[in-house]
């Protein structure tokens, strides 16, 4: 009770700021800033593919990403590509590029194979 006569109520978080959910300390600056976390990169690739693939032709798609993040969606993510492999009907092959920074991705469809 406050000196007036009011009840003081307080509101605890019981979560963790989406920033430590979705985020990761930046490996660029030596974790002063956040970047997206690999998994949420993964589904932000996820999305974008699902959201572009009405517009592409072919039956395979070429994905170019940092080396990071192709070995995460090769491997713990795998069932998630194989999974938008099925939905989508076309073949994704994921091409590692370490020159690209962590967020940074490519999406190309093959015509003609």
């Amino acid at each position: 009770m406050s000196e007036m006569g009011l009840i003081q109520m307080t509101r605890k978080r019981t979560r963790d700021p989406l920033t430590r959910i979705l985020c990761e300390p930046c490996v660029y600056c030596d974790g002063e800033g956040y970047i997206l976390s690999r998994q949420s990169i993964c589904y932000n690739i996820y999305r974008e593919i699902l959201r572009d693939v009405q517009d592409m032709g072919g039956t395979r798609l070429t994905l170019r990403v940092n080396s990071q993040i192709a070995e995460l969606l090769l491997g713990e993510e795998s069932p998630l590509i194989t999974h938008l492999e099925r939905s989508i009907s076309k073949q994704i092959v994921i091409y590692p590029n370490p020159e690209f920074h962590m967020e940074q991705f490519d999406i190309f469809e093959v015509i003609g194979e």
